[in-house]
């Protein structure tokens, strides 16, 4: 009988994050998997969202594998937010039953007919939820009512989850953040498990994507998306209309001071300060995973920023040819008390 020993790493950055998910993915040829978390150090939103959903699915996909884990008991914290129980650990809380303050939201899964149910039973639209939840989720994250911090947080969580909601087809959306007040820092991440973003982006006609790099940069460039194109039946005078600038709009406010990493299938990119680096996933991943770190001291002059971005994305998308539609949605060109007091 063979056994394998993988070690979940003491570090949260993504290079050690994934090497783990790398190894765990080439375990699959062993006969018992034993998983030891007595490395386990400093752990953030993106390394427990991405783990906890890779341990969870190497189980589902190797039935043939005898996992087994150790040395977790005196990690509480994670226990709390939900890591262990997310796949299948009986160890500390279920997603999202920690009530979320302290200037945290604990691991939680959310499933996006949920949205679409609350939508019908309020006859209202499905990204009127996202706003509302996303909002919801601000203040508990920043501990204030109202303010710079609830807006940015409230704009970034709307955005992916409206990518989710639109694009996935995904049946669930998973979330996780953490607010350091002390360090001006924000970290938000945010998965689903649906077709990712080269089958997603491939339903653009107009988009030639060959490999899940290709579509990962066209998603972050401004006016592209699969449902945004020449040709297209959008109504431009619905504030929601997919115009594709989201994804565009929020990796620029990351990378003022802060960072940004996306990736879908067996690619990932990161973007910050440094500039853009191309990172090879070492397995595949099914769906798309998005981790946003904002520095929040640079967030005062959010307005201005967010128009200065928006002009820059005018000015790319005048180049690209076929998006149909050239000006970003009123929903990603305002905050959201800018669209409460306009509509």
């Amino acid at each position: 009988m063979s056994t394998k020993t993988i070690y979940y790493p003491n570090s949260c950055s993504i290079e050690a994050v994934l090497k783990f998910c790398a190894d765990l993915g080439s375990s699959n040829n062993v006969d018992e998997l034993i998983v030891d978390f007595s490395n386990m150090g400093r752990v953030e939103p993106f390394a427990m969202l991405f783990a906890a959903r890779r341990l969870r699915t190497f189980e589902v996909d190797n039935r043939h594998v005898k996992v087994s884990y150790q040395n977790y008991e005196t990690q509480s914290y994670v226990g709390h937010m939900g890591f262990f129980k997310s796949f299948g650990l009986d160890f500390g809380k279920n997603p999202g039953e920690a009530c979320g303050n302290n200037t945290y939201l604990p691991l939680t899964i959310l499933r996006t007919q949920s949205i679409r149910d609350e939508a019908n039973k309020e006859w209202k639209s499905e990204q009127d939820i996202i706003e509302r939840r996303a909002e919801e989720l601000a203040v508990i994250l920043s501990q204030q009512k109202d303010g710079n911090l609830v807006d940015v947080f409230t704009y970034s969580i709307r955005e992916i989850v409206r990518n989710v909601v639109e694009h996935s087809g995904s049946k669930q959306v998973a979330y996780c953040a953490q607010y350091w007040p002390v360090y001006k820092k924000v970290e938000i991440a945010i998965l689903d498990s649906g077709v990712g973003l080269k089958e997603s982006i491939s339903q653009n006609p107009f988009v030639e994507v060959t490999c899940d790099s290709d579509a990962i940069q066209q998603v972050l460039m401004p006016a592209i998306s699969s449902k945004n194109y020449k040709g297209a039946i959008i109504d431009t005078d619905d504030p929601w209309h997919n115009s594709g600038f989201g994804l565009y709009m929020t990796n620029r406010l990351c990378r003022n001071g802060g960072e940004f990493f996306i990736c879908s299938g067996d690619h990932g990119i990161l973007l910050n300060d440094g500039g853009k680096q191309h990172i090879d996933l070492g397995f595949r991943y099914e769906g798309t995973v998005v981790k946003l770190v904002l520095n929040t001291s640079k967030l005062d002059e959010l307005k201005t920023m967010l128009s200065q971005f928006q002009k820059d994305g005018f000015e790319v998308a005048k180049q690209i040819k076929g998006v149909g539609v050239y000006n970003a949605s009123a929903a990603s060109q305002m905050l959201s008390r800018d669209f409460n007091t306009t509509a």
